[in-house]
């Protein structure tokens, strides 16, 4: 969803021309000075999420064609999955001479250090548009979850916070929910995680146990629940899913790491130990005291609301673009 979320955004407050698979007009074949006269000129060129291949052994750059480094503009990029395929993918922005670089990762010195290009720290957001739209629901779940369950990617170095906290919660076939246990019958559990493997997914969705929620379904889980699951991403990245728990006032339990306090306030999310030992205290107690989860979420709210929709983020990078642009 963050793909797309940024490109409206930007659509919404530039005057934007995309260019790739799938869009009118594009060929691999065509270089870039040649697509710049063609749709009538531009300030600057910025090379989005998806473009670069995640996959290693495959050429990081499925469109040599365009010829990117004879840009005659200015180029910015959005480097994606830093935990896929990295290598490749900064040793071909070092070759491109970018002006300028974003990650939704924090080590953008590294990033910057191996390519000769400023990067900017640019964390994740929420789609305003999408979770700031109709009534809110009433709090009729008590615990959620609903994404990944792990990434297995090479690379990814993802904990398994998630599958561990599944099988404390639930009795499980593999990597698909049964029933709760006892101590958590009591509780409106909603787990939708995408098993690891191939075989489990099929077996899940036949179960009923996953499906792909339409956008308004996943909005309206997280604005029905009192408490929602957040662990880290791969390489430790913190996913969009805290920013739109924020907007939603479902309160953030994610498991204690200083990389979330990079980004929000420390009052805005609970934390558990990772080893899980005080999980069950920590989230008895917020479903217990409604007052104080109230406090942390309206908090959590507000500075969401402030600071870290997408219509935030895509204007702090627009501020910044207009520094390299001609």
């Amino acid at each position: 969803m963050y793909q797309r979320d940024v490109m409206e955004e930007l659509a919404a407050q530039a005057d934007v021309v995309f260019h790739g698979p799938g869009f009118a007009g594009f060929d691999p074949r065509e270089p870039v000075e040649r697509v710049l006269r063609r749709v009538g000129g531009a300030d600057l060129v910025l090379v989005g999420h998806a473009w670069l291949v995640d996959s290693p052994g495959t050429a990081v750059d499925p469109f040599p064609g365009l010829r990117l480094e004879d840009c005659p503009l200015p180029k910015a990029m959005i480097l994606n999955k830093e935990y896929a395929n990295l290598d490749d993918k900064l040793a071909w922005i070092g070759r491109q001479g970018f002006a300028l670089g974003f990650s939704h990762h924090h080590d953008t010195d590294a990033f910057a250090a191996r390519t000769g290009t400023p990067f900017l720290f640019w964390p994740f957001a929420f789609n305003d548009r999408l979770f700031g739209q109709g009534p809110a629901p009433a709090k009729d779940v008590d615990f959620a979850f609903c994404g990944l369950l792990q990434n297995l990617s090479r690379h990814s170095g993802q904990a398994d916070t998630r599958v561990r906290v599944m099988r404390r919660l639930f009795h499980c076939l593999g990597d698909i929910p049964l029933a709760p246990r006892r101590a958590y019958s009591r509780y409106a559990l909603r787990w939708n995680a995408i098993p690891r493997s191939r075989w489990q997914v099929r077996l899940a969705m036949l179960l009923g146990r996953y499906r792909r929620l339409p956008d308004e379904e996943y909005r309206d889980l997280q604005r029905r629940s009192r408490v929602y699951l957040n662990t880290l991403s791969p390489a430790g990245l913190v996913s969009p899913r805290i920013a739109e728990n924020m907007a939603s006032r479902a309160l953030v339990l994610c498991e204690s790491s200083p990389n979330y306090g990079r980004i929000f306030p420390e009052d805005c999310f609970v934390t558990f130990r990772p080893d899980l030992s005080d999980f069950d205290e920590v989230l008895g107690r917020h479903l217990a005291d409604e007052g104080a989860r109230r406090k942390v979420v309206d908090r959590a709210f507000e500075v969401a609301m402030t600071a870290h929709s997408w219509r935030r983020r895509v204007a702090d990078m627009l501020a910044a673009l207009e520094g390299v642009a001609r």
